[in-house]
């Protein structure tokens, strides 16, 4: 009877904690749970609703031939999602984002840039043709207009306030499925995947990533924060299947309207430069350069005739900050100067030895056809003397016949690597390597024989990591080794 009357209590319990409906009640923690979650659907509706009439889907006539067969057939990892496949179409699709009022479209240079024509379509399925304005393949941004009147911009944010984790919004049309809305959020900043060439091999690349989906079609449509913003133009994915699978790629918004609108006003892209060489600043290299930790970027080399040379910028000069602004990757810094002009200011902030200096650059007009190194000097003299020295190198003083051997210009200057140990090659050393400068701040000493190298090596400290000036094919750049106790 006592079981009987306890399997009765729990069923009017559990009846009890029905809603009217007939589902479990819920806490009032799950209430605000699932309010919350409803105030992001009514915003991402809100921002697909508003953006939606501004990105356009374009779609691409080219007429293929043997060297855009050959161009496109192997295709990376980090791809551009319209090559999808062995052969291109000679039809495709791609996306835009509608920049002003009278018919300026934003897209990438991959989608319109090489196009026989282009047709514009809008969400409510008005079609136009469009005209090629202009396009810049070294950031991958193209601008095309179409004859129209009181179209809907896109209302435009700042991509340098982006951070990772906020939700972000593509749209496009991937995969001829106009105006597509796919959600994620933005997983990172500043990637620089080598992905964009220009004729020289020239890049500008400081994507924000994002798993929101992209795929085929979705290249030149706006990725949007969840103010309506458009904080990106959708350009590449890491794909190994030519489709989406984790991560997408976008130009910065702040970097694209400056080359649309130099595009617009001047026909072209102008672009400021400064004239270095810039490498990653890793742990090693802080040490050896002084540094409490690994910030910065260091110049590798400082070209002649250039503002770097200047404005008396030098080769192991650790660039902290641009105008206030820190950097600590290449590629930041070149995107922050790709957003001026010829003839603008900047404010570097530089570390040299233990000192950290202010220095003005006022920014090149045009980038050298060929660019000359700033230091150069006659060729060492000295005999065949070799040094195997307990950091893992043999080096040699560098002679006509060893600059034959490796093919090596003779009016370098320096000693000449012959052997790498395996710890050294792992430190990035290789055979034919010139090294003609050695520093462990605030020691440092140019190499110009065998005997410079070895007083240097003797020198240095011992379990602390050293900076190596190097000069590889004709390009400087710096390797950290530390030096064993």
């Amino acid at each position: 009877m006592k079981t009987r009357i306890l399997i009765a209590l729990i069923a009017t319990l559990s009846f009890a904690s029905l809603n009217a409906t007939g589902h479990a009640a819920r806490t009032a923690e799950e209430q605000r749970a699932i309010a919350q979650l409803k105030a992001y659907n009514t915003a991402f509706k809100a921002i697909a609703r508003e953006v939606t009439p501004s990105v356009v889907t374009i779609t691409i006539t080219r007429e293929t031939d043997e060297d855009d067969l050959s161009r496109r057939r192997d295709i990376p990892f980090f791809q551009f999602p319209e090559f999808r496949g062995r052969i291109p179409d000679r039809q495709s699709t791609g996306s835009g984002i509608v920049m002003t009022a009278d018919g300026y479209i934003l897209t990438n240079h991959h989608v319109a840039g090489e196009a026989d024509q282009l047709t514009v379509t809008f969400s409510d399925n008005r079609e136009y043709d469009a005209a090629l304005v202009g396009s810049d393949p070294r950031t991958d941004i193209a601008v095309i207009k179409i004859d129209a009147k009181r179209l809907k911009p896109a209302t435009i944010g700042r991509s340098d306030a982006v951070e990772i984790g906020e939700w972000v919004l593509a749209i496009g049309a991937p995969l001829n499925l106009e105006s597509t809305v796919t959600a994620g959020i933005v997983s990172a900043i500043g990637r620089d995947i080598d992905i964009i060439r220009d004729s020289k091999g020239l890049s500008i690349e400081d994507f924000i990533q994002t798993d929101a989906a992209i795929n085929p079609g979705n290249s030149g449509g706006a990725l949007v924060n969840l103010n309506g913003e458009v904080i990106g133009v959708n350009t590449a994915i890491a794909s190994s299947n030519r489709s989406f699978i984790g991560y997408g790629f976008a130009v910065p918004i702040d970097l694209a309207k400056k080359v649309m609108n130099d595009i617009v006003d001047h026909g072209k892209v102008k672009r400021g430069y400064i004239g270095i060489q810039l490498t990653n600043v890793d742990a090693g290299t802080a040490e050896a350069f002084g540094l409490d930790r690994p910030k910065g970027v260091l110049i590798n080399e400082v070209l002649a005739n250039t503002p770097a040379a200047e404005s008396n910028l030098r080769s192991g000069d650790i660039i902290l900050k641009v105008d206030g602004r820190a950097v600590n990757r290449p590629n930041q810094l070149q995107s922050l100067v790709a957003r001026k002009h010829p003839g603008d200011v900047v404010t570097l902030s530089v570390r040299r030895n233990t000192n950290t200096l202010t220095v003005r650059v006022t920014l090149g007009e045009t980038l050298p056809e060929e660019l000359t190194r700033a230091e150069d000097a006659p060729a060492s003299g000295g005999s065949e003397n070799a040094s195997v020295s307990e950091i893992g190198l043999t080096v040699r003083d560098l002679t006509a016949a060893l600059a034959g051997e490796y093919g090596i210009q003779t009016d370098a200057k320096g000693v000449i690597v012959t052997r790498v140990s395996r710890r050294a090659r792992t430190a990035g050393f290789r055979e034919g390597d010139i090294v003609f400068a050695v520093r462990q701040i605030p020691f440092r000493q140019d190499i110009e024989t065998v005997r410079d190298f070895e007083r240097a090596i003797s020198k240095l400290k011992k379990g602390k990591n050293a900076a190596f000036s190097v000069n590889r094919n004709g390009n400087r750049r710096f390797l950290s080794l530390k030096i064993p106790k």
